[in-house]
């Protein structure tokens, strides 16, 4: 079976978060999230400083492109840039 969802990850120390979305069959494969800033912020202030909460599952990989566009657009990263590691 495969699990498709949209995640938040939010940074313990500063509360700066990042959305993202992940596909696998295993819900608990240790996935943290891919993007740049992020992978840069794991290792300046620790994978253990960090929580990820899944928000909501869907039905395709199709489903979650969409979604994660529309979480996730220009307006809202240039609104949200100093407390975001979405790019």
């Amino acid at each position: 079976m495969k699990y498709y969802y949209i995640y938040k990850i939010t940074n313990k120390i500063n509360n700066k978060i990042y959305y993202g979305q992940h596909t696998t069959s295993n819900l608990n494969d240790g996935y943290m999230g891919s993007g740049k800033a992020l992978i840069k912020a794991f290792k300046k202030y620790g994978l253990e400083n960090f929580e990820k909460k899944i928000l909501k599952f869907y039905n395709s990989q199709e489903e979650l492109n969409v979604v994660e566009a529309r979480l996730v657009n220009e307006r809202w990263l240039e609104k949200n840039k100093d407390r975001c590691y979405n790019l």
